[in-house]
């Protein structure tokens, strides 16, 4: 009769390898419970990964485009809430400035005080960021888009001052507003933004919408050239000449409405962008929701299966521990009865 031994070393080593080996399956079984989620993907989808690959890239991109639209829908409500207060510093006045006969000498000078400090709190608007970026400069979004009203009011004083009509206080002050880029108007001196090409965001797979709107958009030039108009009073334009002055504001008043009907124009096209954001919005977080159900499901750990394993394995590793309790306890006199 051949009899097989084991030492004591060996055996304490067999015991250890065993209950390390029980104890990791016990430690993966547990995690695979309270994750829901399987632990080797790998052995799930038989070493082929390439699908559950090409669902976590969709799910990523997909993630990006959802934080895409979210950043372009804020920064579009931004633009629309500075257009809001805009409008409130200036529908009414010009208003007030097209239509009021300025009958009293002294009410020219308060108006035209008025729509200086006017002009300088939509300038200051205009010039708002959001997330730290500035909302109509382009893509220079790092540079304020427009110069101080000071500045701005500066360049036009130089231009105005020898005139002695308000029609032509006021074509000058159209000309300097409305030349083109390397004309020494506006858009070289007071505009600080890009021109050109707007900024495209992709908001959804073929979707995209494009930040037109900046400080150099005809709307927004069309309402400071207004202002501008007007405010250029306060600096002793046609001084003296009261039906002259009382005539510059009209003609300011009329521009301000005219170019507050651009504005909402405006507005309503930034609308539409938010509307198209917003399709996006919805279809990508449709997208996402299914993408990460199949994810799920390539991924998810059966939970009767895990917990009958689960339980298999405890009852291995207490009756491991039951025989290296016994064998620990092992006396010699024990074995040779």
């Amino acid at each position: 009769m051949t009899l097989n031994s084991i030492g004591d070393q060996a055996r304490a080593y067999a015991l250890q390898v065993a209950s390390n080996r029980i104890k990791t399956t016990l430690s993966t079984l547990t995690q695979e419970v309270a994750s829901g989620q399987v632990a080797d993907v790998g052995q799930r989808v038989g070493g082929n990964t390439r699908a559950l690959n090409e669902i976590e890239g969709r799910i990523q991109l997909a993630g990006q485009l959802r934080q895409n639209g979210q950043d372009a829908g804020i920064r579009l409500q931004a633009v629309q809430d500075m257009f809001d207060a805009v409008r409130f510093s200036t529908t009414e006045l010009g208003l007030a400035l097209a239509t009021d006969p300025f009958n009293d000498q002294a009410l020219l000078g308060t108006r035209s005080t008025e729509v200086a400090n006017a002009f300088d709190s939509v300038i200051q608007r205009l010039n708002g960021t959001n997330s730290n970026r500035y909302l109509l400069s382009g893509e220079a979004s790092d540079v304020a888009p427009l110069s101080d009203a000071t500045s701005i009011l500066d360049s036009l004083q130089a231009i105005v001052a020898p005139l002695t009509t308000a029609a032509d206080v006021a074509q000058a002050v159209s000309d300097w507003f409305d030349a083109p880029a390397g004309g020494g108007g506006f858009l070289d001196t007071a505009y600080h933004g890009t021109l050109g090409q707007p900024q495209r965001i992709t908001v959804g797979e073929g979707v995209s919408v494009e930040m037109q709107t900046t400080g150099a958009s005809g709307p927004v030039r069309d309402l400071l050239k207004g202002l501008a108009t007007a405010a250029i009073l306060d600096r002793g334009i046609l001084a003296g000449n009261v039906a002259e002055r009382r005539e510059l504001l009209s003609t300011g008043g009329t521009l301000m409405v005219a170019a507050d009907s651009a504005v909402l124009g405006e507005m309503g096209r930034v609308g539409l962008a938010q509307q198209t954001v917003e399709r996006a919005q919805v279809t990508g977080t449709s997208t996402l929701n299914t993408l990460e159900r199949a994810r799920g499901d390539i991924r998810s750990a059966d939970p009767f299966e895990t917990a009958a394993a689960l339980t298999e394995v405890q009852s291995q590793l207490e009756s491991l521990y039951a025989v290296q309790a016994r064998l620990a306890n092992l006396k010699l006199v024990d074995f040779l009865r």
